[in-house]
């Protein structure tokens, strides 16, 4: 599904050069839940962003479902990321001045799909994270556990063939990350691959497979015990 062969990605300015990532390669399979972990600096949100077709990189091949989109214009790697990538940030990213509905909608919307269809899927979305009945609500009238839930919903309503969610659990307390992170996992058993950075080791150890970077390069991979997953779907 995503295969990564040596990509770089380098930083530079008049004076200073940076190696973001250093010969990152990585494949990715339908269905797996990783887990990137490592220290601030390492190249986890940079990896994460070119995964994403948010930033480009100096050297290597991705390839994503077989296509090779180093080779895609702007236009066709802007619509290959609202068709198949959705995106879960630690900040939410939430528009202020929009409903949940309206949130959610956001996506779709550059899709050109009608608004009955539209209206199909955000419902089913906010239904799926619990927040239907809420879908006229403001994101400052939520908790920050419920806001993240509809970020999720945003991230689903696209029916994406993978998430990407960068540290989705950083702003919460332990008892909430905990139930966001369950959703996760049963977002995961229903089929769609996820991807996710994290600080929190307890969180590492529940995905399928780990892999620590360090100082842009890939120091560790680790295969985990599935036991959230299980637990997902039991």
């Amino acid at each position: 599904m995503l295969q990564m062969t040596n990509i770089r990605k380098v930083f530079r300015t008049d004076l200073v050069e940076t190696q973001a990532l250093r010969d990152i390669s990585l494949d990715v399979a339908e269905g797996e839940f990783i887990t990137i972990t490592g220290p601030s600096g390492c190249g986890k949100t940079t990896f994460l962003n070119i995964a994403g077709l948010l930033e480009t990189w100096t050297e290597g091949q991705y390839l994503l479902d077989g296509e090779d989109v180093s080779r895609l214009s702007d236009y066709q790697r802007a619509r290959l990321r609202n068709q198949k990538i959705g995106f879960i940030f630690q900040s939410f990213n939430l528009m202020p001045d929009l409903n949940l509905f309206d949130n959610v909608d956001v996506p779709l919307r550059y899709r050109g799909m009608k608004a009955a269809e539209r209206k199909e899927r955000i419902d089913r979305a906010l239904d799926s994270v619990g927040l239907l009945s809420r879908r006229k609500h403001l994101p400052s009238q939520l908790s920050g556990g419920q806001q993240q839930r509809v970020a999720i919903a945003r991230a689903l309503v696209g029916e994406p063939r993978f998430l990407l969610a960068d540290e989705p659990t950083g702003n919460l307390d332990s008892n909430t990350a905990e139930g966001v992170m369950e959703l996760l996992q049963s977002i995961n058993a229903a089929g769609t691959t996820i991807i996710m950075v994290t600080h929190d080791p307890s969180l590492a150890s529940r995905s399928a497979r780990n892999i620590h970077f360090l100082d842009g390069y890939i120091a560790d991979t680790d295969a985990n015990a599935v036991v959230g997953q299980l637990e997902a779907v039991s």
